[in-house]
């Protein structure tokens, strides 16, 4: 029950967010998102006396993300060269203290991408002309594909995906999740995108869901790798904000450019 409340809320919020037409709130609400994201990952990754350094490097994770207030994607990649630089110099001149300082600035430079870079797509999106609507038919890829995939997967899945990261997902699960998933976006498509050629939408929706598969998978290595459940408590019932938003993680930045390059709509 409480997976269900949780996310009628979640689902509710996320409509009404999109359609605020406020670029302000929606900055402000996905970069607070953003913070939370970079918190459950650093908390996860860190270790020993690596974990004092977790504020700075939460800090220079949500750089890329502040600066898309002024919707610029060129500004987002130039900050994005300088929190990498960052995380070299906090890096370097703590080395003396870590036990393994290169393993630091790998994770490091992986979560300012994952947590930095791919969230400020979400915000860039709302700067692009039916942003929003974007936006819809992204999430209910994301988010028809995991529920066909759980119902489908609980009910005929017999072949495992990649037990080696995620025991319980399996290939039945993935293929129904793809149909679901398609199925739901071009319904959002026909009804978003009048008298647009419904084609590249599918294709574009059976690639994001495949690749929202990887999404989660990556998540679920680096909970298995560091050997916890969950990546947060925030979400009664789903876990953490990366528990959530992996597979859209992902996601955002490719359909972004697919839009952006005019491949699709």
């Amino acid at each position: 029950m409480k997976r269900i409340v949780t996310g009628l809320f979640a689902v509710t919020g996320w409509l009404a967010l999109l359609y605020s037409q406020s670029f302000f709130l929606f900055w402000l609400i996905i970069t607070a998102i953003a913070l939370l994201a970079a918190h459950e990952y650093f908390s996860i990754c860190l270790k020993n006396n690596e974990k004092k350094l977790q504020f700075p490097l939460i800090i220079v994770s949500l750089l890329p993300v502040a600066v898309t207030w002024f919707r610029r994607i060129d500004l987002v990649y130039v900050v994005l060269i300088a929190a990498l630089m960052m995380l070299a110099i906090i890096v370097v001149f703590r080395a003396a203290h870590l036990e393994k300082p290169f393993e630091l600035l790998l994770k490091a430079s992986f979560g300012v991408v994952y947590t930095g870079l791919f969230t400020a797509h979400l915000i860039l999106f709302m700067a692009l002309p039916a942003g929003a609507a974007w936006l819809l038919f992204l999430t209910t890829i994301t988010a028809a594909s995991d529920t066909g995939a759980y119902f489908i997967g609980m009910s005929f899945g017999k072949h495992k995906l990649c037990p080696s990261v995620s025991p319980k997902k399996t290939v039945e699960g993935f293929l129904g999740g793809m149909v679901c998933g398609t199925g739901f976006a071009l319904l959002i498509a026909y009804m978003l995108f009048k008298g647009a050629d419904l084609l590249p939408f599918a294709a574009a929706a059976l690639f994001l869901t495949a690749l929202g598969v990887v999404g989660d998978l990556v998540e679920s290595l680096l909970k298995r790798s560091m050997g916890v459940k969950d990546s947060g408590t925030i979400l009664p019932g789903h876990g953490g904000i990366l528990d959530r938003a992996d597979s859209i993680l992902l996601t955002v930045p490719v359909l972004y450019y697919l839009v952006t390059y005019h491949l699709v709509g």
